[in-house]
């Protein structure tokens, strides 16, 4: 185990009363499905209260299930969000919609009619079925699936996310993990196909959750990859509040095996959010040439160096990961005005037992593209859906411990700050 420790350039202040020990992280619209690492709804109420003024426009360029969307619509704000994810754009369109209760109702009454005295099956070309679906369970998911494809209805969205949520859930796959793991074979004998009565209670479920809730503002989605250059979609924001990946996929969440399930029997259902790649090889950490700079961010240049003595091959995924991490950064600053702020949540993840500061690279990487540091605030992340451990070396029985903590890196666009960052680098 390595005693790296970072030398810390910007002060942390931890925060207890962000924890929100005790309050659900899974709370109104965020119950109608689940989704890995989500930012509490409660942490995006504090930094809009704080940060949002009345014309504000809140960009989160990794949008995941739309927690950022959802909490500003209620708040009144407008939003923008985009996600590489079909699954994640499906459950956050989904959540950020404002629905009619009588049409929403209508087709829950209506798919279920549709499904009772349906006998006709589309089940999708799924590698391995059998070894992760019971022959029971693929009829049932098939019959849904038949009906959903060829009915039309209001609110389709909100009907295939019930049934994506279904389609994982009657899968062999564990309970509690987000890489593809079969359940013990002594366990399948007592996985019994409850599909399409479960299918039913999410759509039950979802509409008393619905009902509950009032009207917001709506956001609107992108299906786009944050390293492209967003400049040329024209968007207007001035305040980000956003949770970008911890991590190269091989030791954190796997949104891709995550999401696979669903998507294997979603997929050619969600219309300009279909998608055929692998999702976690187009997450970050893709190797492409070095961003300009890169090499400026010494915390950074310091853990590749001593990740590199213990493992350069995964040295180099350390690299490839930032590099990335910050090109994306750098984008998304590009178009925040002056005076405008950005909220980052990180988790510090460790690569061979090292952890490695995500927060003061994250702030070190604003600085020198013009941003004043204002505050890390630390929190307790007891309640975020995450395992509690995970296998970096992807060798059985190896575990290590996940991020028991978030770092919130809170800046603003400062001009007298990039006005001295150019004048040195017409110096230099």
């Amino acid at each position: 185990m390595s005693s790296y420790e970072c030398e810390l350039w910007y002060t942390r202040q931890y925060t207890e009363s962000l924890s929100f020990k005790g309050d659900p992280l899974r709370q109104g619209r965020h119950k109608i499905h689940p989704y890995p690492a989500m930012l509490h709804p409660l942490l995006v109420d504090y930094l809009l209260d704080k940060y949002a003024d009345n014309n504000s426009v809140v960009l989160d360029p990794f949008s995941g299930s739309g927690v950022t969307l959802l909490q500003s619509g209620l708040k009144g704000y407008r939003s923008i969000g985009f996600d590489i994810n079909p699954l994640a754009l499906l459950i956050s369109k989904s959540k950020n919609t404002n629905y009619d209760l009588n049409l929403l109702q209508n087709d829950i009454q209506n798919v279920k009619k549709d499904i009772d005295k349906n006998d006709l099956t589309d089940v999708p070309n799924i590698k391995n079925i059998d070894y992760w679906y019971s022959p029971s369970a693929q009829k049932s998911l098939g019959r849904i699936r038949y009906v959903l494809k060829n009915n039309l209805y209001n609110y389709s969205d909100l009907l295939i996310t019930c049934f994506a949520l279904v389609c994982r859930n009657q899968s062999y796959t564990r309970n509690g993990e987000f890489k593809r793991y079969r359940i013990e074979a002594e366990k399948l004998k007592d996985k019994k196909d409850e599909s399409i009565k479960k299918f039913f209670e999410n759509l039950d479920a979802a509409f008393e959750i619905i009902k509950k809730s009032g009207g917001f503002v709506e956001s609107p989605l992108h299906f786009l990859d944050s390293v492209e250059n967003i400049r040329k979609y024209d968007l207007k924001y001035d305040l980000i509040i956003t949770s970008p990946p911890y991590g190269d996929s091989r030791t954190t969440v796997a949104y891709g095996q995550f999401s696979s399930f669903a998507l294997e029997w979603v997929n050619d259902l969600l219309g300009n959010f279909e998608i055929k790649y692998d999702i976690d090889k187009q997450s970050i950490g893709r190797k492409r040439d070095i961003a300009e700079g890169l090499f400026d961010n010494y915390i950074l240049m310091d853990v590749l160096s001593h990740i590199n003595s213990i493992d350069g091959v995964r040295c180099i995924d350390v690299l490839n990961f930032f590099n990335e991490y910050y090109i994306i950064l750098k984008n998304i600053l590009s178009d925040l005005p002056i005076g405008g702020t950005v909220c980052y949540i990180v988790g510090n993840r460790r690569v061979k037992g090292v952890e490695i500061p995500t927060d003061q690279i994250t702030a070190e990487m604003m600085t020198n593209c013009g941003i004043t540091i204002q505050q890390i605030l630390v929190r307790d992340i007891s309640n975020k859906v995450m395992p509690l451990s995970n296998s970096p070396s992807n060798q059985a029985g190896k575990k290590d411990k996940t991020m028991s903590y978030e770092y919130i890196i809170i800046g603003k666009k400062d001009k007298h700050e990039i006005s001295r960052r150019s004048e040195e680098a017409e110096k230099n």
